[in-house]
C-alpha cells in the first residue's frame, strides 16, 4: 500500500533535514507502516536528485529562520503576548488594528444588533428550522485525524434531531456541525440569515458561500491548524477556548497532514518536537457577543467548553484573496 502523499513529503523533508532515523520513525502517524517508511527512506537515500532535495530544504532552512527574526522582534512588545479585546472598531481601525497587520483581535460589542443573539435559542432553532437537514460529522472520537477524514465521516439527519443530542449529551467530541457542511447555504437554513449583522461595514453584505454554522456540545476539539482565508469568527452560544500560533514559527510547518498538524496544541510534546520550545501560545476566551478575527495563516485549536453554536464569516468588504490565487494548494502548478 502507497504511503499517503502528506507523510510521503514530510519524511522527505525530515530526511534531508538530517534528522536521526528514530525520530523520523517516532512522528509518523501509528497507523503508517514503518516497513514502508524505512523502505521510502532507503529510496531517498539512493536517489539521483537528493541534491535538489537537499536545495530545497536549504530554502525552507532559511524561510524559518526569517520568521524566527520577526518572532524575536515581536517579542520586544509586551502587546503582542495577548489577543487585545476592543469593544467597537470602524472599519478603518478594524483595517489598521487587525486586518492590515494580521493580527488576531476580539470584538466584544459590535454584535449588540444580531437577532440571533436573542433568538437563537435550541427551542427556537429546533421548532423554526428543526426539519433542516443538515451534515454532521460522527464517529470523531474513535477516528484519527478525523478533521482530514470530514467527507467519510459526514451524515445526514435534522437539525432538530442534532439539538436534541446536544441537549442530552451536553459534553461531547463524537459528533459535530461543521463549517464545511455550508450550513447557512442550504435553502432550509438562508431564513436565519437575516439574523446577522455586519460589524458597522467591515462585512459586506453578501453572504452565498461566506458564512459557516458551527454547532455541537461542550468538548468538541478541532485540532491546530490553520485557514486560508481571513475569517470573523462569531460566537452565538456558548463559549469556546482558542489557542492562537503566529504563523511567522515556520518550523510547524515541518509537522502537517494538509492544513493540520501533527501537534497537540494543549499539551506541547518538547521532546518529540523540540523546535517547541521557542514557541509562544496565546489563549482566548469568547462567549456569547464576541467575535474573535482570526487572520489566514494563524494556527488555531479549538476547544468547546459547553454546548456552543457559532457563525464564522469571510465576507470582509476589503477583501485580499489569501486562498485559490496565491496559495499552492495541494495538485496546483
Amino acid at each position: 500500500m502507497p504511503l499517503p502523499r502528506e507523510v510521503r513529503t514530510w519524511l522527505t523533508e525530515a530526511w534531508f533535514r538530517d534528522a536521526p532515523v528514530d525520530e523520523i520513525l517516532a512522528g509518523v502517524p501509528a497507523a503508517v507502516p514503518v516497513t514502508a517508511v524505512k523502505a521510502f527512506l532507503r529510496g531517498l537515500e539512493t536517489s539521483p536528485h537528493a541534491e535538489e532535495f537537499g536545495d530545497l530544504v536549504t530554502r525552507i532552512a532559511r524561510l524559518e529562520w526569517q520568521g524566527r527574526i520577526r518572532l524575536q522582534a515581536g517579542r520586544l512588545d509586551p502587546s503582542r503576548r495577548r489577543v487585545p479585546r476592543v469593544q467597537h472598531l470602524t472599519p478603518r481601525q478594524f483595517i489598521e488594528r487587525a486586518y492590515a497587520p494580521n493580527r488576531p483581535i476580539v470584538l466584544t460589542r459590535m454584535m449588540k444588533d444580531w437577532k440571533a443573539l436573542r433568538r437563537w435559542t435550541w427551542a427556537f432553532l429546533a421548532k423554526t428550522v428543526g426539519d433542516a437537514p443538515v451534515e454532521v460529522m460522527e464517529h470523531r472520537e474513535t477516528t484519527a485525524f478525523y478533521d482530514l477524514n470530514v467527507n467519510r465521516l459526514s451524515e445526514t439527519t435534522t437539525l432538530s434531531e442534532f439539538i436534541g443530542w446536544i441537549q442530552r449529551v451536553k459534553t461531547s467530541n463524537a459528533r459535530y456541525m461543521v463549517a464545511r457542511n455550508n450550513g447557512l447555504d442550504a435553502p432550509a437554513l438562508k431564513p436565519l440569515r437575516g439574523d446577522l449583522g455586519f460589524f458597522g461595514g467591515i462585512l459586506d453584505r453578501g453572504l452565498d458561500g461566506l458564512s459557516y454554522l458551527w454547532v455541537g456540545p461542550g468538548g468538541t476539539v478541532t485540532p491546530l491548524h490553520h485557514d486560508t482565508a481571513n475569517n470573523l469568527f462569531c460566537q452565538v452560544r456558548g463559549r469556546k477556548r482558542f489557542i492562537l500560533i503566529d504563523p511567522a514559527n515556520a518550523e510547524l510547518l515541518r509537522d502537517v497532514l494538509s492544513y493540520y498538524s501533527l501537534i497537540d496544541a494543549e499539551d506541547l510534546d518538547v521532546k518529540r518536537f523540540p523546535y517547541l520550545a521557542e514557541v509562544e501560545r496565546l489563549t482566548v476566551t469568547v462567549g456569547p457577543g464576541d467575535a474573535l478575527f482570526l487572520p489566514a495563516g494563524w494556527w488555531h485549536h479549538v476547544r468547546a467548553l459547553s454546548p456552543s453554536l457559532s457563525v464564522s464569516m469571510t465576507n470582509f468588504t476589503r477583501l485580499i484573496d489569501t486562498h485559490e490565487a496565491s496559495f499552492p494548494l495541494p495538485g496546483r502548478r
